[in-house]
């Protein structure tokens, strides 16, 4: 019985995951809350979720604010970029269910299609970003090439930031608060067997090709 409130115990690493989850998805929050640092906050929050899948400790506010300050300074710039087609996809949207244009039904298929594809790479590129030690332009292919290799893993991955949406909107509210952690922790399990499947090694916290 003793056992199990020791701290290398099950229980106690269950809870003590359990904490770092909520306090990086604080965080993320409060990051991402001008908008534009949205991404470099993303890359922070995988980076550090990824830790904790390989059971690394560390200090988890100045784990994540050291790994936030490097995205911003590297990838800043591209996420910008990023926003702004995602902010046409929006406009997108909103013209074709509020302007109600001509042929809309035709484009819709389109619009759906761009969409999903707009946040199944936006997803890659955020994951390998932060574990990756790899050129830009290489992630950048790889975002756009493993989706469509990995498909299953990739609807699971967006199955799950769905019913995680879905459980914050319709059933508990404050859940939200803690869904973009939990989101991110289960994704980095499934980009781990993904890498495993490519035969990428992770050297110095990061994957190494």
């Amino acid at each position: 019985m003793n056992g199990i409130f020791q701290l290398d115990s099950p229980l106690w690493r269950f809870l003590n995951t359990c904490t770092d989850v909520i306090l990086l998805s604080l965080l993320w929050i409060v990051t991402s809350l001008p908008l534009i640092t949205l991404g470099p906050a993303l890359i922070a929050l995988y980076e550090q979720m990824y830790l904790i899948s390989e059971n690394h400790e560390g200090h988890i506010i100045s784990g994540y604010w050291k790994s936030f300050q490097k995205a911003c300074k590297e990838w800043l710039v591209v996420f910008l970029a990023g926003i702004l087609l995602g902010l046409v996809l929006v406009g997108d949207w909103y013209i074709l269910i509020v302007g109600k244009m001509p042929y809309g039904a035709f484009l819709l298929p389109v619009v759906v299609v761009l969409s999903i594809t707009y946040l199944v790479v936006f997803l890659y590129v955020v994951a390998l970003g932060a574990t990756c030690e790899a050129p830009k332009k290489q992630i950048f292919l790889l975002a756009l090439t493993m989706p469509v290799k990995e498909w299953l893993r990739t609807l699971f991955m967006l199955f799950i930031v769905i019913i995680m949406g879905m459980v914050g909107v319709l059933v508990y509210a404050p859940f939200l608060a803690v869904a973009p952690g939990v989101i991110a922790l289960s994704h980095i399990y499934l980009f781990r067997e993904i890498f495993k499947k490519y035969h990428m090694q992770v050297v110095e916290e990061h994957v190494e090709f």
